[in-house]
């Protein structure tokens, strides 16, 4: 065995063995599972987390309805990272992209990386996502002719059984695009597209993406919307990764709440950009419940990486957390993380245990029935979301760093007394490629 397989392996002994019996133990529970992920929220931006100026009403009801974690990480303080991590199953010192990129190059994952859609498609569920991808800038059927080539982290390659979004980790920032592109080669949604590449979707929105009829997120909304209605009688996976709040600070018109606050008008926007968000989110929650399959379906809310500083001064972005996006500290890293399944998450309760982005792929794993990829960094939180049998505690959390001045930043479980050199040694290494065995 390799060194690289070996120093993943070590970071949770007997977690396996310790899976393996589990899934022989017990039938797997299988529900339908939807993961909202929204785009630089910061642990401080919610009502449920302690936010006194933007209103989200539905994302607070979700939070007593069901379990609200309190000391939950995102994958990095920067959004690629972190959804490379939150996809593959590996930390930033074992995962394949550990750097943003910019200036239109980002590091995509390989065609070899085993993506938690692969994982539940393998399961025998049908995988949609609406929204920010961010892992493969290149892909057959781009409108930039420099980019319209078959790129590793192209969706199709993935898993994915449907899409509709704006790929690139560039042009998604944009609210009114000029277009957005499908993958639905079964067309459930819609005219079926080509397999292996995506379709262009145009938009009546002016060219430099600032304004326009189809402002993108509620384009994200609807289809999101649009699936779960399609699929009531399938078992499915939908991710949903809002590109709300990043910037830029756009909204088709203010929240009534915001209007007469003495607050600056970017500030006004960025809380209706959140409170729009909240009210589709309620929507889905809703819809479920309408459809009477919302006590077959796990729904999680979480955030891509740690507040902004922007507008801070008005809403403490990052609840009193030191840091923010971009940093390796809380305020970059913690993020609100809320999960809801009627009959099967008590309501409101409340988890201080230590997780990670890593930790979705085994948990979705052992709900869907099916041994995930190995090794991995992660672990199953299934014990904590329905409060039951015992929780695989992590020795730590391990976030890595380009950044010259602070490369690497620990948060140690208890009873981990190892130097960081120690944890170094196998917690940063080259790329750790899981193999996946259906």
């Amino acid at each position: 065995m390799n060194r690289i397989v070996t120093a993943a392996m070590l970071l949770v002994p007997g977690l396996w063995t310790v899976a393996a019996q589990a899934a022989a133990d017990n039938d797997p529970l299988r529900p339908n599972v939807i993961l909202i992920l929204a785009d630089d929220l910061g642990y401080g931006n919610l009502g449920c987390y302690g936010a006194q100026q933007i209103q989200t009403p539905a994302l607070d009801q979700m939070a007593r309805d069901g379990l609200r974690f309190t000391r939950f990480y995102a994958g990095a303080s920067l959004c690629l990272p972190a959804r490379c991590s939150l996809m593959t199953g590996l930390h930033t010192g074992h995962s394949r992209c550990r750097a943003n990129g910019g200036g239109g190059k980002h590091p995509p994952i390989a065609e070899e990386d085993t993506t938690v859609a692969t994982m539940m498609r393998a399961a025998g569920y049908r995988t949609a996502m609406t929204g920010k991808w961010s892992l493969g800038d290149d892909y057959l059927g781009c409108v930039v002719k420099q980019q319209d080539i078959d790129g590793p982290g192209a969706i199709y390659k993935h898993g994915w059984d449907f899409y509709f979004g704006e790929p690139n980790q560039t042009y998604v920032h944009r609210y009114y695009l000029p277009q957005m592109y499908r993958y639905d080669p079964h067309g459930w949604l819609g005219p079926a597209t080509p397999a292996g590449r995506l379709q262009v979707a145009p938009l009546e929105n002016a060219a430099n993406g600032k304004s326009g009829k189809q402002y993108s997120h509620d384009l994200l909304a609807e289809q999101a919307l649009s699936f779960i209605r399609t699929n009531k009688a399938q078992r499915f996976f939908l991710y949903v990764p809002f590109t709300i709040p990043h910037a830029d600070f756009i909204v088709p018109e203010l929240e009534p709440y915001t209007r007469d606050q003495d607050w600056p008008e970017q500030a006004k926007v960025f809380a209706s950009m959140i409170s729009r968000m909240d009210r589709d989110i309620g929507r889905m929650l809703t819809l479920l419940q309408e459809l009477a399959i919302d006590q077959n379906t796990l729904v999680i809310f979480t955030s891509d990486n740690g507040g902004l500083s922007a507008h801070d001064a008005v809403f403490d972005n990052c609840g009193g957390l030191e840091g923010y996006k971009g940093s390796l500290t809380e305020g970059g890293l913690r993020v609100p993380c809320i999960a809801r399944w009627p009959g099967r998450i008590a309501p409101g309760r409340e988890s201080d245990e230590p997780l990670a982005f890593w930790d979705f792929m085994p948990t979705l794993a052992e709900l869907a029935g099916i041994q995930p990829p190995a090794p991995i960094d992660g672990v199953s939180f299934v014990p904590t979301l329905l409060d039951k049998g015992r929780q695989i505690p992590h020795p730590y959390l391990f976030f890595a760093s380009s950044d010259k001045n602070k490369r690497y930043y620990i948060i140690r479980g208890e009873g981990e007394t190892r130097t960081d050199d120690a944890i170094l040694a196998e917690a940063k290494t080259e790329v750790v490629v899981p193999r996946f065995e259906p």
